[in-house]
């Protein structure tokens, strides 16, 4: 659990569980780890010649290891053929709110899509995150938790033929009246 205080971890080990629901696979994660946590700035080099480099940070390592852990234990839960849609539920233990009276999760919705699908890689549970072709994220506010809930399903050759043109055509309709 994190401080409901601040954004900030508490100082207990992530953990992990994946379970098949139907088609889908359902990964919940006891953190969330953002763009900005997931690498830190490190020295390398000789003494003369040092340089700035990104490494994972603790945290990222913990979600990592914590989702490959949960894999471990399901390893016939895999996405390893087909197209797939990855929704993405971030629930934050802060809230924001806003001059207008709009009351929001103080967390970005988009904030672990890319730590989530490259943990289900590194994990084994998919061959390829660009096979994850869709998805949606969700940002709430859920005083004192902290958590990353992740739904993966399989997503239909027609599904996915739909879906495109209609965005497509959203996107073309917006620049014709920008």
């Amino acid at each position: 659990m994190s401080d409901p205080k601040s954004n900030r971890r508490a100082s207990v080990p992530v953990t992990a569980t994946l379970t098949v629901s139907g088609a889908a696979l359902v990964l919940d994660v006891s953190d969330i780890v953002t763009k900005n946590e997931r690498y830190r700035v490190v020295m390398v080099g000789p003494k003369d010649k040092k340089r700035a480099t990104m490494i994972e940070s603790k945290p990222a390592k913990a979600f990592k290891n914590a989702v490959a852990e949960a894999v471990r234990f399901n390893p016939w839960a895999c996405a390893t053929t087909g197209r797939w849609r990855l929704d993405i539920l971030s629930i934050w233990p802060t809230q924001r709110h806003h001059d207008d009276g709009t009351d929001t999760a103080n967390g970005d919705a988009d904030a672990p899509v890319s730590m989530v699908k490259d943990a289900l890689q590194h994990a084994g549970a998919v061959d390829d995150d660009m096979r994850i072709v869709c998805g949606s994220e969700i940002s709430v506010y859920e005083k004192g938790e902290r958590r990353t809930i992740a739904i993966l399903r399989p997503i239909t050759a027609g599904e996915y033929n739909d879906e495109v043109p209609a965005l497509v055509g959203l996107y073309n309709k917006a620049r014709e009246t920008a």
